[in-house]
């Protein structure tokens, strides 16, 4: 466990690209200027994050939840899509045109992953940046991706939130993300509920 943590916050954290993650690294830590070198997908590192809080709290470390807490923000600053809204699926670090075809788009999983990490922050540090940006990707979220007509959320947006592709269901967008990330955000909400009586929504 302390070798992951290592791991990801010391090695996949790059403190000197503005205290976002990366996907890759090389063998000895380095980046490497390559398309998988370059490469960056918001919805990896802010899942990460929030697992990450789980086991500052598992470990009563509270240094690296707020580190965690403080890295969703400036992964979700990095990544948010300043003029259509969303988040990003996969960047680039250096700016240059992604190698991936489909990383403009806007994805459920993302996006969920997203709700999670930042209500853990909230409610684990108190941060009102938090709780803003949460607010902020759930109305996005629950604007674009729930089917108002027939229930269950669509996986697939275009870079300016359209439905990309009908489909609800397929190899990628199983019932794991959508159900996981609702649950672990209500059980976040009852808690702030019961332990603050504050109604977030």
């Amino acid at each position: 466990m302390e070798e992951c943590i290592r791991e990801v916050m010391e090695l996949f954290l790059r403190p000197e690209l503005g205290g976002i993650i990366v996907e890759n690294v090389n063998p000895d830590g380095s980046l490497s200027d390559s398309f998988n070198g370059r490469l960056i997908n918001p919805g990896h590192g802010i899942e990460a994050m929030w697992f990450i809080m789980d086991l500052g709290v598992r470990l009563n470390r509270p240094a690296l939840i707020k580190k965690a807490n403080e890295t969703t923000l400036n992964i979700i600053e990095y990544g948010w899509d300043k003029e259509y809204e969303g988040i990003f699926y996969f960047m680039d670090r250096k700016g240059f045109p992604p190698q991936e075809l489909e990383w403009d788009q806007k994805l459920w999983w993302v996006h969920i992953e997203t709700l999670i990490s930042l209500l853990k922050g909230y409610q684990l540090t108190g941060s009102n940046e938090s709780l803003q940006w949460f607010k902020k990707v759930h109305n996005y979220t629950w604007g674009h991706f729930k089917d108002p007509e027939y229930p269950e959320w669509w996986g697939y947006l275009n870079r300016q939130g359209e439905v990309l592709l009908e489909l609800k269901g397929g190899k990628w967008k199983g019932c794991f993300h959508v159900p996981r990330g609702l649950y672990q955000c209500w059980k976040i909400l009852e808690n702030l509920n019961q332990r603050d009586n504050e109604t977030i929504l």
